[in-house]
């Protein structure tokens, strides 16, 4: 489960980057690194650290999907790129 969070958090933070959602990308990276991190020995200790680490994984990969999405237009594969970086700074605000 954990290395199919990470999977998925590199591979929306790949879409962000191509638009030009930096922020977004960034923090989809390094919460794959954080989750990646913990699966070299989850410990009974760091399970609930773990369990909430996938819960705001899986939480930033369906919110940055949902925003890329709402930026597609008929046949596009993606919106312009002010208009993704607009809608990730009003995002970025609320997740930190």
């Amino acid at each position: 489960m954990m290395s199919l969070v990470a999977q998925a958090l590199e591979s929306v933070a790949e879409d962000a980057d191509e638009v030009g959602d930096t922020q977004s990308a960034r923090n989809a990276v390094y919460l794959a690194g954080s989750i990646r991190g913990c699966g070299t020995g989850p410990t009974p200790e760091n399970f609930r650290a773990v369990e909430i680490l996938l819960e705001q994984g899986i939480s930033y990969v369906a919110s940055v999907s949902e925003r890329l999405e709402q930026f597609k237009g008929p046949g596009d594969d993606v919106g312009s790129h002010d208009e993704i970086h607009g809608g990730s700074a009003a995002a970025s605000q609320t997740h930190h």
